[in-house]
């Protein structure tokens, strides 16, 4: 489901259209719902950025070498030092959307301007954010996905042309960070990842195949559909914070073949088959029970945590009882009839950066 989907009249009425269509025209109606419902100006035009570009506080759109048409946008914190190398936040969109949309996503109301944004809060504790670009569709350019694996079989291509046409996104991350890495002072044993949805997923497959670079990682409404076609097999126990609803209609709790927006009939895999794949992949023993730590209107949210896992490594889940497919505390970028119900109560960019503050890589990876 895209993540930067704004609700106007053009994409309602399209909507309503949606359910008078023939099932041939279907796919064509979606594309249509999302290209009008895509989200925010006109992206700055991309530069190969410089050493002189890292001053404190810079909001900056970067090209990625050797990947064309698909920068990253980066978010410096005010404090940084290039004498003090700064952790990184990998923050991917979900299928449809693009880097705008996913900051706008993490920010309560959509407004990017807003202290409580994942990059703003990131930023008051010295953390460089990344909202990285996806491949763009051949008729929608700016309607970009992510190939986070599945395709054979029963299982679901997560999603749309970037899976269906093996796009080699590992090796678009390994150039972004090195990149990144050729202009700004960033630790390299605190590289993290989140995303939703397809984005979620992606971090998902960023951590079972980019486990020396990538630290920890914390999906919101996606899980490891790399699994269910390949071996998730990274080099080291990888900690995992999973945010997900249980009414979640794009990516459902249980797995299945239900879909907001890609509705081929593949199966997406189940949260709880995911959590029990990292949860042996880390050597870690039986989950916990669930603790409520939050309450709202229809909404319990539950942590649930694995004992006893491998090298320090940690796997988490805040499961929202009743939640919706949502970024808690962010932006409820469609209405509940399409997406669920939305999460106010607490901040998802709070727990997943205490999360990442509790984790890097050893020293001998």
């Amino acid at each position: 489901m895209p993540s930067d989907l704004v609700p106007t009249a053009s994409n309602l009425r399209l909507s309503r259209a949606r359910s008078r269509v023939t099932p041939r025209a279907a796919p064509f109606v979606s594309i249509a719902i999302v290209t009008l419902a895509l989200s925010g100006g006109v992206a700055a035009k991309p530069q190969a950025c410089a050493p002189a570009n890292a001053q404190p506080g810079a909001a900056l759109t970067c090209a990625v070498p050797g990947f064309d048409r698909r920068p990253y946008d980066i978010h410096l914190p005010a404090g940084y030092d290039p004498a003090r190398p700064v952790p990184v936040v990998l923050a991917i969109h979900g299928g449809g959307g693009r880097s705008h949309g996913a900051a706008r996503t993490s920010c309560p109301g959509g407004d990017v301007d807003s202290p409580d944004c994942l990059h703003a809060m990131a930023g008051r504790e010295g953390i460089a954010v990344v909202y990285p670009n996806g491949t763009g569709s051949r008729l929608v350019p700016r309607m970009r996905t992510w190939n986070a694996g599945g395709g054979t079989g029963d299982w679901q291509c997560v999603s749309g042309r970037a899976c269906k046409d093996g796009v080699d996104d590992i090796a678009y991350f390994q150039a972004l960070l090195d990149d990144l890495a050729r202009w700004v002072a960033i630790d390299p044993a605190r590289i993290y990842a989140t995303g939703l949805s397809n984005g979620g997923a992606m971090s998902h497959r960023l951590a079972c195949e980019m486990a020396d670079r990538i630290a920890a990682i914390a999906p919101v409404g996606g899980a490891n559909q790399f699994a269910t076609t390949a071996v998730c097999a990274p080099s080291r126990p990888v900690p995992v914070l999973q945010i997900h609803g249980t009414a979640d209609p794009c990516w459902r709790y249980e797995g299945g073949k239900a879909a907001c927006a890609q509705r081929d009939d593949t199966a997406k895999i189940a949260v709880d088959e995911s959590m029990r794949i990292w949860a042996a992949i880390d050597g870690c023993g039986p989950a916990g029970e669930p603790e409520i730590f939050a309450r709202e209107d229809g909404v319990e949210s539950v942590r649930i945590r694995w004992a006893g896992c491998r090298d320090g490594a940690e796997i988490v889940l805040l499961r929202m009882e009743g939640g919706g497919h949502v970024w808690p505390g962010g932006w409820a970028y469609f209405r509940e009839g399409v997406i669920g119900p939305a999460v106010s109560g607490w901040s998802a960019n709070r727990a997943i950066l205490d999360f990442f503050r509790r984790h890097r890589l050893p020293e001998n990876r």
